[in-house]
């Protein structure tokens, strides 16, 4: 199968792209892109007004102003403008998945064995560039044999010629009376060439290449090969294409909340059917509108166990679809599974506590995906005695709280309980054989025991009771003889007070922060507070944390 390539150049680009940035058609005169450089402020990009008043990119702007006194010029913005680029190269991926970015201007597409499923090579160029137009996109076209070809004549060619070259020697005839700069030359090199009557890509072709190499290096030879198909270019996808992926296109674009629920209810099936031959489960999920406008948006899900309920995964998509801004409609959808595992059927119905278990999953994934997966989680000690660094928060993922060890345990021993409520994995005993079958009583290889693998309790071990809250950071009060507290502006009175527990900086570390000294304290009203002062300085009370 012949590879074909089209390249699109967007002639306009820093300019369009600042249009559509800020929503507006724009100035109604020249307008112009600048950027800071050598001796002042210069052009960076220019619009077809002010390239007709004789501007070009790297002009100063003031002598830019004496050419064109009614000139806009805006800041210019590189970074943001390769970003837009890449989103296009993304949005591009609806002709095929083999799509790059082709320098600051350009996009580069490898449409081989795709072209039929849009009308053949013309009717996929008439549709690419009908939206680019819509979108408000200056741009032009070209289609070959390789991407130098394309690329060329996208930029270089008539502006009466057809964008789609023949295939092999055919389009010879074409490239060669290109000019010089189609080969992708740069400036000095052009000049170079120019000097000794070489402003033709036929008048390189014509010259014996060993002289030609010998004068100006290997560097336009190989350009004017890949140019002709004469040797390979590589082309790097923007993104590899994923394998678990299902798309669907529509008549008409939808912009309602319950028209995007049914196109993504219909991508869930479509892609579950698929996951179900496979034996597979989704462990996160991306969903990508692309808008009539060109622009793309991302929706992501997660889920704590391999997954592939249409309905239950629609209810997590549910969670996010108020950040779905349709604009003027979504033409296009697609639904990707990022990453997926075995999947492990069960029927809870049977066990006992079983359907809490699952229940619990169904809570998790949804508070992930409401409230992100950084802010939910289980509590993990930490190695130190600072009662405020004593444990972290694990990530659904990073804590493992899909692992059946650490869900709500169906009957019998419960094992040791974390501070979470889940239980943690019972022990093996050491002289468990492990199963070999029925010809076991071979010399060799015996059934081996299987030994717990040696790890530290995930417990709290702590000298002494501990208060539910924590306050951060510690809250300053003054203990007034006869047994008063002042606290937030109120006096209270100490029914008791009790301690003290001496805390220490950790001895392994670096001794940060002094040594401090724990009370409980009782209130006239019952509520007990926990207190401390430091060693050093007993005159400073710290209100630490409140106790049941």
């Amino acid at each position: 199968m012949t590879r074909r390539f089209v390249s699109v150049w967007l002639s306009r680009w820093p300019t369009d792209q600042w249009r559509r940035r800020n929503r507006q058609d724009g100035p109604a005169g020249p307008l112009a892109l600048t950027l800071a450089g050598q001796g002042g402020i210069r052009l960076h990009a220019v619009d077809g007004l002010a390239e007709a008043d004789g501007l070009r990119a790297g002009l100063l702007l003031a002598d830019a102003r004496a050419l064109a006194p009614s000139l806009t010029a805006m800041p210019a913005d590189p970074a943001g403008d390769r970003a837009a680029l890449v989103r296009l190269a993304l949005w591009a991926q609806r002709y095929t998945p083999q799509t790059a970015t082709d320098g600051p201007d350009g996009l580069i597409l490898d449409i081989a064995g795709a072209a039929h499923l849009h009308g053949g090579e013309a009717g996929l160029l008439a549709d690419l560039g009908a939206r680019l137009d819509r979108a408000g996109f200056t741009h032009r076209l070209g289609l070959g044999d390789s991407p130098a070809a394309a690329w060329g004549w996208a930029r270089h060619r008539p502006s009466v010629s057809d964008p789609v070259l023949p295939e092999g020697r055919g389009a010879w005839p074409l490239l060669l009376p290109l000019p010089m700069p189609a080969l992708r030359l740069d400036g000095e090199q052009v000049a170079d060439l120019a000097r000794v009557g070489l402003v033709r890509v036929g008048d390189v072709h014509r010259q014996p290449r060993a002289p030609l190499t010998a004068r100006y290096g290997p560097g336009i030879g190989r350009r004017l090969d890949r140019m002709l198909g004469l040797s390979a270019e590589p082309v790097a996808p923007q993104a590899p294409a994923p394998v678990w992926q299902v798309r669907r296109s529509f008549l008409e674009p939808i912009a309602t909340r319950e028209a995007i629920e049914a196109a993504v209810l219909a991508l869930l099936r479509d892609l579950a059917r698929r996951l179900e031959q496979a034996g597979r489960g989704v462990r996160r999920l991306k969903l990508t509108c692309f808008r009539t406008d060109a622009t793309v948006q991302d929706l992501s899900i997660g889920a704590a166990r391999p997954a592939r309920d249409p309905a239950a995964l629609l209810k997590l998509f549910r969670e996010r679809f108020d950040t779905i801004e349709p604009g003027f409609g979504i033409e296009m959808m697609e639904l990707t599974a990022v990453s997926t595992d075995l999947f492990t059927a069960e029927q809870a119905g049977l066990a006992v506590g079983g359907g809490g278990a699952l229940a619990l999953l169904s809570l998790l994934d949804r508070l992930v995906n409401r409230l992100g997966e950084e802010r939910v989680g289980r509590p993990l000690p930490r190695d130190t005695h600072r009662p405020e660094a004593a444990t972290d928060l694990a990530g659904e993922m990073e804590a493992g709280l899909a692992d059946p060890a650490f869900l709500p345990a169906g009957g019998g021993s419960q094992g040791p309980v974390a501070p979470s409520g889940m239980r943690f994995p019972d022990p093996v005993p050491a002289s468990t054989p492990v199963a070999m079958g029925d010809d076991g009583d071979r010399p060799w290889p015996k059934a081996q025991p299987r030994r717990p693998p040696p790890a530290r309790p995930r417990t709290w071990r702590v000298e002494g009771p501990r208060p539910l809250l924590l306050l951060h950071p510690p809250e300053r009060v003054e203990v007034a003889e006869p047994a008063e507290m002042l606290w937030r502006g109120r006096c209270w009175r100490l029914d008791w007070l009790e301690g003290p527990e001496r805390i220490r900086p950790d001895w392994w570390r670096a001794r940060l922060g002094p040594t401090r000294d724990y009370y409980r304290a009782q209130l006239a009203d019952g509520r007990r507070l926990w207190l401390f002062r430091t060693a050093d300085d007993r005159g400073h009370w710290y209100l630490h944390g409140l106790c049941a």
